[in-house]
């Protein structure tokens, strides 16, 4: 009797359907997404990708209209002039802040939806970055904007300004560039916010609606 082999483990009955039946675990979803269902689910997300798939106009004409405001500055002989040492930074701070802008945010303002396409992460995470573009432009923005400077200021002999002075505008210059380039992402666009708020609603959450953790190189 010891050879024969364990009886069979039967399974349990089917939950009865109808009112009886159990309710479906909290977080998930009825539908099961398939890796190909690459367009918008909802109507927020289209929504979103709508906002997003066209350039944010408004924000790039405020950007040029800020650099505009920034060459006016610049080019008062009252500040450039002036005996004020901090008043004649004025100038260079300005430009480089704002094409500092004008380069980061420009990118952020392009399209960053198709309806035709709405990707997501995978499971085990993404693996794409935007640190690497976002630094790219910061570097861009901090090695020109002393070269729109000296285009707007131009080089007056009559002028108080020291050679150590001059040297000093093209490094503050720079540096306003450089640290200009990510004021656009605490001020974003209305493409990069839309883009920004896609991705939240789709991350975390694979094809069966439950919850992963997972890299997600964001800047």
């Amino acid at each position: 009797m010891d050879s024969l082999p364990p009886p069979p483990v039967l399974a349990p009955p089917p939950a009865p359907a109808g009112r009886d039946a159990a309710p479906a675990p909290e977080g998930r979803t009825a539908y099961v997404y398939a890796p190909g269902d690459i367009y918008p689910r909802t109507a927020e997300e289209r929504r979103l990708c709508g906002e997003a798939s066209t350039p944010d106009w408004a924000y790039l004409t405020g950007l040029v209209g800020l650099d505009a405001g920034a060459i006016a500055i610049a080019s008062l002989g009252a500040l450039s002039n002036s005996t004020s040492l901090p008043a004649r930074f004025v100038g260079p701070v300005a430009i480089g802040i704002t094409w500092g802008a004008t380069v980061g945010g420009a990118w952020l303002a392009v399209p960053k939806c198709s309806p035709e396409w709405v990707g997501e992460a995978p499971r085990e995470g993404t693996m794409r970055s935007t640190w690497p573009v976002a630094l790219s432009l910061a570097l861009l923005a901090g090695a020109t904007a002393p070269v729109i400077n000296a285009i707007v200021s131009g080089y007056d002999t009559s002028s108080p300004w020291s050679t150590f002075e001059r040297e000093m505008h093209i490094v503050a210059a720079g540096l306003a560039g450089f640290g200009g380039a990510f004021i656009p992402y605490l001020l974003p666009p209305r493409t990069w916010a839309a883009a920004r708020e896609l991705d939240r609603i789709r991350f975390g959450t694979d094809g069966r609606g439950t919850y992963f953790i997972g890299y997600f190189g964001e800047l």
